[in-house]
């Protein structure tokens, strides 16, 4: 009978504030101006910016982090094809099929097991006659080496002409650098309208790596995650990025800053997010990528003055090289949450590093959708989890509420708080119930997922404190009065009839 009555005066308060809620809603679900998608976006970017620190202590203390990245970048095209050098044959982009073979064979000599290329060969070029040359070499890297090499299969494989089916068929496998539909997620695989699956890139070179070297730290059965409760339609990896990597060619001109230690990090980059959005100046453009990064001139660098790149790597320790281009022509730029843009190949390169730390227990967004393909819609999905979360967060909010409030009355002597105050505290209790609400998520290795549209709705919590402030208030009032219009009735009662 006790819980009844509290559920019921919890549903009559949430009445109070039908308005607030349906409000809430409307600019959730029907996301207006996409304001709430805006504001999402830029609070789980400054939260991915907080956990980054504790993310490069843990990568660095654990063996899983393998993977650097390789940029094939205009300044190394020009240098490498000069005619007193001719170690390339092409003096731009695209470079020629023998031109991916020498770098290829250059990162197996340097050590390198695994090679992942964010370069998608769509057709033969006729003016080039070294293609068979470099099925031949990949051929024999697979069979008589045991290297892998993953080739990019575009956003579509159909897209590939059957003249590159030897190029395809003479590599270890083939992974998606492109999909839609899959919003800030990482997808392990996409299903295309035919029903036939692919694994993506980052997935692709896992699964290679760990077929090749029986690694511990793999964690083969990574379907788990993709298939749990309570995940949204388009279950996905959400990525963590790291620090600024210490581990750096010079080639590249950038620094990284000076490390303290994790919980110093994040406390600078929570003020950082207070102020505003974290931004490039100019003292802090030539900022390093956080991933380990080297060019394509310091792969096939001999001159004794090369760069120590490649000389911190551990000897007999295979590595995962992901190479990509850097290119104002090619256009692969994206927007991590850390500052600055950074080319396409970073964003598979983190994605392995996730993979090869996390295993199947990688971050993953929360989410309950309801496919509404029974009502002829079936690419329309109903948010269950926002639906139940936005009420029951007011709830939680008044419930907090009231007991400050009451907690505050029944002090003896209670002490007179400006109004100024209590508002800001109102502020701070809204924050604190969300804040709480993504430190579990975390706690689980999980991301609010849609839930973080609710940050936008911090507003509204206050109206609602405030409005329940004043109908305590005015309960309070009406409990004085009562006692007083008993004794007037009692006086009433006790004079003669005329």
């Amino acid at each position: 009978m006790f819980v009844i009555n509290k559920l019921l005066s919890a549903l009559k308060a949430l009445r109070r504030h039908w308005v607030v809620l349906m409000v809430g809603y409307v600019l959730v679900i029907v996301d207006p101006f996409g304001v709430g998608t805006t504001t999402s976006k830029a609070v789980t970017n400054a939260f991915d910016r907080m956990v980054s620190p504790f993310y490069t202590r843990d990568l660095e203390e654990s063996s899983a982090d393998l993977v650097d990245v390789i940029l094939i970048d205009d300044a190394s095209i020009r240098a490498l094809s000069a005619e007193d050098v001719g170690y390339l044959r092409a003096n731009d982009w695209p470079l020629a099929y023998s031109d991916h073979l020498v770098l290829i064979d250059a990162l197996r000599r340097r050590g390198y097991g695994t090679v992942l290329l964010d370069i998608t060969f769509y057709r033969v070029r006729n003016l080039d006659d070294t293609f068979d040359a470099l099925v031949d070499r990949l051929t024999y890297f697979r069979e008589q080496v045991g290297m892998n090499v993953i080739l990019s299969a575009g956003s579509d494989p159909d897209d590939i002409e059957e003249s590159m089916l030897p190029l395809v068929q003479s590599a270890s496998g083939q992974g998606l650098t492109g999909w839609a539909s899959h919003g800030d997620v990482y997808p392990l695989s996409h299903e295309f309208p035919n029903g036939s699956r692919m694994s993506t890139l980052a997935f692709e070179g896992y699964q290679a790596y760990c077929r090749q070297t029986q690694w511990s730290g793999c964690d083969h059965d990574l379907s788990g995650p993709e298939n749990a409760e309570f995940l949204p339609t388009l279950p996905g990896m959400h990525l963590n990025w790291g620090m600024p990597a210490d581990r750096m060619s010079g080639s590249l001109g950038c620094q990284s800053p000076d490390r303290s230690s994790a919980w110093r990090e994040s406390l600078a980059v929570f003020g950082r997010n207070l102020i505003g959005n974290e931004t490039l100046d100019d003292n802090a453009r030539a900022t390093c990528p956080p991933i380990p990064t080297a060019t394509l001139g310091d792969v096939l660098c001999t001159a004794p003055d090369c760069d120590s790149f490649f000389n911190d790597i551990e000897p007999g320790r295979q590595r995962i090289a992901v190479v990509g281009v850097s290119l104002p022509s090619a256009r692969d730029l994206f927007d991590p949450p850390i500052p600055g843009r950074l080319s396409g190949v970073y964003l598979h390169a983190e994605a392995l590093r996730n993979l090869l730390h996390y295993g199947s227990d990688y971050f993953r967004p929360f989410g309950l959708e309801l496919n509404l393909g029974f009502v002829g819609k079936p690419q329309e999905t109903l948010p269950v989890d926002v639906l139940m979360a936005w009420p029951a967060l007011l709830m939680v909010m008044v419930f907090l509420t009231r007991r400050v409030r009451r907690w505050r009355w029944q002090v003896e002597r209670p002490l007179e708080i400006p109004e100024l105050v209590l508002e800001i505290g109102e502020i701070l209790l809204a924050l604190v119930l969300l804040s709480t609400m993504y430190a579990l998520a975390i706690q689980f290795h999980r991301t609010p997922g849609p839930l973080a549209d609710l940050i936008g709705l911090i507003p509204l919590l206050i109206i609602v404190v405030r409005k329940e402030r004043k109908e305590m208030e005015h309960e309070k009032i009406l409990a004085r009065a009562e006692p007083v219009v008993c004794v007037e009735q009692s006086y009433n009662s006790r004079l003669p009839a005329n």
